[in-house]
């Protein structure tokens, strides 16, 4: 059996920076685009001889912007990549859109390359909190993208949005989350917001001008968030993530689960062959770097083959991530160890807490232990694993 391969193409482009953002996206004249898939084509078939033996189960296409650029880019993009690497039937092909510059046309383009999967980022349903946020989109340009989507043919939608974010109030997500789940999509991700360093909001709550909900409407928003989603058919499969019960995002679920997976693009992440690394975040390096004659020097920064100790503190951080949680047996199958005599004081002293649950040789966060994730997983990430 071969082994599963997934694939992440970045597109940094974007009309202009939200108010939040911190990813590697940045404004550029549509001749760029051009230039850049033609270098990431380059990238792409480079490193294809490392992985005849491996299938594409999931290949997506993320940004910044992607449909921000040329429809017939995209097709060119996963036109080489079904010619250079072996997909699966069944493989998930997922591109992000911003209802701003996706129109009729581009879907059915997308359908044609083979994008069986849409994600859509929405944000809010308040043209004010859009407005806030910095969106260069409004509600009804989401209304009608979403709707050209379906007339395209797209079962399968994820819708991206926001919540606890400057002057919102469970009022307006409630309204928020109602209006999206109307329209039935197969997938939505909730993220609560996060200032980040460098970022508009972050200098405005600096400066004492954010205006952020309560702790305790926060709590009331999370709480509203993952009832009305359940009692809508939605599971929580992801700590972030809700889906319709087999439509699970596959591609990101192998990043939590340690399916290897090659970044392309700038500044793109890689999980390849025990080895993590991250491409040049320079554009003017990555577009002048000789994919296929250029031996000497690479785009390829802060390789590192994982440790052993490293290994192990991934699997539980990642997979506990996941609602099921992690297995025991797993571990023990993939590292020769038992899972209590390298995390046994950790986890029993986060059962003990409410935190982390046990069933079945099973370990997983509970409601309590999802609400503050963050801090629970990082005892994982942090520590050094126990001598067993």
């Amino acid at each position: 059996m071969k082994q599963e391969l997934e694939l992440y193409i970045h597109i940094p482009f974007c009309v202009r920076k939200c108010n939040y953002c911190d990813f590697l996206s940045f404004p550029q004249p549509t001749d760029v685009h051009g230039r850049y898939v033609t270098q990431l084509l380059r990238e792409i078939r480079a490193a294809a001889p490392d992985c005849r033996e491996m299938i594409v189960r999931s290949v997506f296409i993320g940004g910044g912007t992607p449909s921000l650029i040329g429809e017939s880019l995209i097709e060119e993009l996963m036109a080489t990549v079904r010619s250079c690497y072996r997909m699966a039937e069944d493989a998930e092909v997922t591109i992000e859109c911003n209802p701003g510059s996706t129109l009729r046309h581009k879907f059915a383009a997308y359908r044609r390359a083979g994008i069986n999967r849409l994600s859509i980022g929405l944000q809010s349903a308040d043209n004010a909190e859009l407005k806030m946020l910095g969106r260069v989109h409004s509600f009804e340009e989401f209304l009608k993208s979403y709707q050209n989507a379906r007339m395209e043919g797209f079962k399968n939608i994820n819708v991206d949005l926001i919540n606890c974010i400057p002057m919102q109030s469970l009022k307006t997500w409630k309204k928020t989350l109602r209006t999206v789940l109307m329209l039935k999509p197969e997938h939505v991700s909730v993220y609560n917001l996060i200032i980040e360093e460098g970022t508009p909001f972050y200098q405005m709550q600096e400066e004492g001008l954010l205006m952020m909900p309560s702790e305790e409407e926060q709590a009331e928003i999370d709480t509203f968030t993952k009832e009305y989603l359940a009692r809508q058919g939605y599971h929580r499969y992801e700590i972030s993530n809700w889906a319709r019960e087999g439509l699970e995002c596959r591609h990101n679920s192998g990043y939590w689960t340690g399916v290897p997976y090659l970044g392309f693009g700038l500044g793109a992440a890689s999980y390849f062959d025990r080895k993590r690394w991250n491409n040049t975040s320079d554009l003017s390096e990555y577009m002048d770097f000789d994919f296929v004659g250029d031996r000497s020097g690479t785009v390829r920064k802060d390789v590192r083959e994982l440790s052993r100790e490293e290994q192990i503190e991934e699997f539980m951080f990642l997979g506990l991530r996941m609602t099921k949680g992690i297995s025991s047996s797993s571990f023990l199958a993939r590292f020769g160890q038992h899972l209590d005599s390298v995390y046994g004081k950790i986890l029993d002293k986060d059962i003990i807490s409410g935190l982390i649950e046990s069933c079945d040789g099973r370990y997983r966060l509970t409601e309590r232990g999802m609400d503050v994730s963050n801090v629970v997983l990082s005892g994982f990430l942090l520590s050094k694993p126990e001598e067993g």
